[in-house]
């Protein structure tokens, strides 16, 4: 861990690093940290129905989970920011930010990657379902593994260059938000990393819908009902990362025009809260998508809800008894 420059310049660091807790960091934190909550129950819940269901082992079921889980560890890690601003810290070096995240920034560029990984794997079952259905009922572990291989490959690149960035310029000072940790050179290899595969997975897609325009409709194989929904969390996930970082990269360039430098930090919320709301929505996608998911939902709703009502029915019972036994 490194200790902040105490000699930075930086303008936010300057007003705020004495001030203790203040509202003007706090209430972004918990905005931000509410929003991340609701996320992560949502795609713990597509987590949960897909290690439950029995019925939910195809290789978009599997990749579909591999996002959830990689969001919900991305929402998990803004627990750190929330954590300095409360306490009233306030500022933490970028090597110490960087190394606690590590997991967080693992799991959003491996997430990432997923999202390529599953429009890819539709592309196939696509263009070649029988071919597919063959090579995943023979092969499906190393099928599966050779997608996690490739997310994991990508995400320890990525994330080479955040920590070297980070070694390089140890003591910058941070809140802990993330986008900060991606700023400057390091902030425009990720978008382009983000870009390349935001691109190379609309091109699958893309070349789906001209495939199924051409066959008029696709087989079972295909599972267009899980189709629909990774296209429609690509493009939500995918352009939320887009839109976040391109408007960090934004407020870090021109930021100074806005007036202090509080406002364009509190700026950037804006499409952090939405990048946030984004990672959380791929139950609500799968939900509206998919009868599958849906019926799997309502299914384990039920089960919470009877949980609930019977635990709530067995205290009466209990106060009872002991009213008796007085």
């Amino acid at each position: 861990m490194a200790s902040i420059n105490e000699g930075s310049e930086d303008p936010l660091y300057l007003a705020y690093r004495s001030v203790g807790p203040s509202a003007d960091l706090i209430v972004p934190a918990v905005a931000l940290y509410l929003v991340a909550i609701v996320g992560i129950m949502l795609n713990g819940t597509v987590l949960v129905v897909t290690v439950k269901s029995s019925s939910l082992r195809g290789s978009a079921n599997f990749l579909m989970a591999l996002i959830c889980l990689c969001e919900l560890v991305h929402q998990i890690g803004h627990t750190f920011f929330l954590v300095v601003v409360i306490s009233g810290t306030n500022f933490v070096s970028l090597l110490t930010a960087d190394l606690i995240m590590t997991p967080m920034l693992f799991a959003s560029n491996c997430g990432l990657m997923a999202m390529f990984c599953a429009a890819f794997d539709r592309f196939f079952a696509v263009v070649s379902p029988f071919k597919h259905s063959s090579i995943f009922t023979k092969y499906k572990i190393p099928y599966l593994l050779g997608h996690l291989l490739i997310c994991v490959i990508y995400a320890a690149l990525v994330q080479y260059f955040v920590l070297d960035y980070a070694f390089e310029n140890a003591g910058n000072p941070t809140t802990g938000v993330v986008a900060e940790t991606l700023l400057g050179p390091v902030g425009y290899k990720f978008f382009a990393g983000t870009f390349i595969i935001s691109f190379c997975s609309t091109c699958c897609y893309v070349s789906i819908f001209v495939i199924i325009r051409c066959k008029n409709g696709v087989t079972q194989q295909t599972n267009t009902r899980v189709l629909r929904s990774l296209v429609i969390i690509l493009s939500i996930n995918i352009g939320g990362y887009l839109i976040n970082l391109a408007m960090y990269q934004l407020l870090y360039a021109f930021g100074s025009f806005l007036g202090p430098p509080i406002r364009a930090w509190q700026f950037g919320f804006i499409s952090g809260i939405l990048l946030n709301a984004a990672a959380g929505s791929n139950a609500i996608v799968l939900f509206l998508n998919s009868t599958e998911y849906r019926q799997l939902f309502k299914k384990e709703l039920r089960v919470v809800k009877e949980h609930f009502l019977k635990r709530n029915a067995v205290q009466p019972i209990g106060i009872i008894r002991l009213h008796h036994i007085k």
